[in-house]
């Protein structure tokens, strides 16, 4: 991940990355579900691993931020890190 940018910068991209998935995962939810199956079994394959990988980049995200909070905040310890599963 991107060590450079500035945590807002990382949080945005966090912010879209999960609308993304949220509306992927949104359009195969209920009655969509049946629309999912009837396609080539390939492209259920590509669907779900670009949902896969919108969620690992989000994870990646993160714990960029987790990071940088832990820089922003050293010496200091005041604040407990999140811990993420």
């Amino acid at each position: 991940m991107d060590r450079q940018s500035q945590p807002r910068d990382r949080f945005e991209r966090l912010s879209s990355k999960l609308a993304q998935l949220e509306a992927m995962l949104t359009m195969i939810g209920g009655e969509g579900m049946s629309h999912f199956h009837q396609q080539q079994t390939g492209l259920q394959g590509h669907f779900l691993e670009l949902c896969v990988r919108l969620a690992g980049d989000c994870r990646d995200l993160c714990e960029s931020l987790q990071l940088a909070e832990l820089d922003i905040d050293a010496g200091v310890g005041l604040r407990r890190p999140l811990l993420l599963n």
